[in-house]
């Protein structure tokens, strides 16, 4: 069955930063978000360098999230290394349609010798749109201008022969004036770095062709692969063992700070919703804001489900015709077999066929309040390929979130019923 593309919703999110002007870019987006009436997100990406900064500056970016905070703003603090990355994977995984940036402020020579963090964030962005403001302060804030993204990108397999091209010069440069170790280390340099940019399976090829490069360009007799002392050949070996060795443990760490990441990504998540749904009044509102916010969280489509006088189950909130797409009366008889049983079940769960939903039981003190029905739009995305344990404890947590908000609801009604009933 055809994948459906996640819909994206007319949201902002404002990029936040040390700049003296992020603040007027802030505000401006605030006016773009209530003229639209949608919610917006500031996100200030926390890396290596901005840690580095003087405590003036760094205490500047605290002030702009507080003020997006104050001006009605979800803010969102990521970690990681790129900051253009992380922001496309927010926007992503939120489905957000616009993402506003401050005007980079270096000219001149700056702008042709480094590319600042908004090309990045234009290159990476897709489908979103990317919208570039200059709020220089006590100056009116110019009009957001849409900047249209460039299509350039290369496959990691490609990117890792471009880096061993480029150790490859360089020997070549070093050669009259090193010797042959000195040139091994270059290579061994290529493969850390292929490592962190394109991944484990780029960096074991280019172990394999910087031997190969080494050989053929730099060992006695040259322009061969032929060798006239035996010993290259235990440096040949173990140039390659060590060139692996590196790029496995180099990629090993890159998986850990991902896994570190989208860990942090999915608490800030629950603290969104655990706000959001604390200023929720009424059961079909608790739900319609769960069911929104999984569904951006997850990229799936989502629909809740209560049971009724009889606790036979029927939908409350979300498009039913967009999860049960086939076999409803089979898909409806799961969805109460998990509201009996209080289990996980559906899609992703071992001992669990025949269906592309996964259903989640809503509850709260050992008692099933509902039962949260989901259907992922890519099961290829990073949320989906979790290893199992760490998927059903995330949805585990975010279901007792929203049972623990629905039963304190259901609990009042019943505390104001009774106070009403005559005695």
């Amino acid at each position: 069955m055809p994948v459906r593309s996640s819909p994206t919703r007319e949201e902002f999110l404002v990029c936040v930063g040390p700049s003296p002007s992020c603040a007027d870019v802030i505000k401006s987006v605030q006016k773009m978000a209530a003229a639209a009436k949608v919610e917006w997100f500031a996100v200030y990406v926390e890396t290596p360098k901005m840690l580095r900064l003087p405590a003036a500056e760094r205490n500047r970016a605290v002030y702009n999230l507080r003020l997006a905070e104050q001006l009605g703003a979800q803010t969102i603090t990521l970690r990681g290394s790129q900051i253009p990355g992380e922001i496309v994977d927010f926007a992503r995984q939120r489905q957000i349609a616009k993402i506003v940036a401050g005007r980079p402020t270096r000219h001149g020579w700056g702008d042709f010798l480094f590319r600042s963090p908004v090309d990045d964030l234009v290159r990476l962005s897709g489908a979103i749109d990317v919208l570039v403001s200059s709020g220089t302060p006590g100056e009116p804030t110019e009009a957001p201008v849409l900047v249209q993204p460039k299509p350039v990108r290369l496959p990691g397999y490609e990117m890792g022969l471009l880096y061993i091209a480029l150790a490859t010069g360089l020997c070549f440069l070093m050669y009259p004036y090193f010797d042959l170790p000195n040139l091994i280390m270059v290579y061994l340099l290529a493969v850390m770095v292929t490592a962190v940019q394109c991944g484990r399976g780029p960096a074991i090829l280019n172990a394999l062709l910087g031997v190969l490069a080494f050989d053929f360009c730099f060992v006695p007799p040259r322009w061969s692969f032929t060798v006239e002392d035996a010993k290259y050949v235990v440096t040949f070996v173990v140039m390659f063992l060590v060139a692996v060795v590196i790029g496995h443990l180099t990629s090993l760490i890159k998986r850990q700070a991902e896994a570190a990441r989208l860990q942090e990504r999915q608490t800030a998540a629950m603290h969104a919703l655990s706000r959001q749904l604390a200023g929720t009044r009424g059961v079909e509102n608790i739900l319609q804001v769960a069911v929104q916010h999984i569904s951006a969280i997850l990229q799936c489509q989502v629909v809740a489900l209560l049971p009724d006088a009889t606790q036979q189950l029927h939908v409350v909130a979300g498009d039913l015709d967009s999860v049960f797409q086939q076999h409803i009366l089979k898909e409806m008889n799961t969805a109460q077999r998990t509201y009996d049983g209080g289990q996980i079940a559906g899609w992703g769960i071992q001992g669990s066929q025949g269906t592309e939903n996964l259903y989640l039981p809503l509850q709260a003190a050992d008692v099933t309040v509902g039962v949260l029905a989901l259907r992922p739009m890519d099961p290829e995305s990073p949320e989906w390929l979790l290893p199992e344990q760490l998927r059903l404890r995330f949805l585990e947590s975010l279901g007792k979130q929203v049972a623990l908000a629905l039963s304190v609801e259901l609990l009042q009604k019943t505390t104001l019923d009774s106070r009403n009933s005559p005695s």
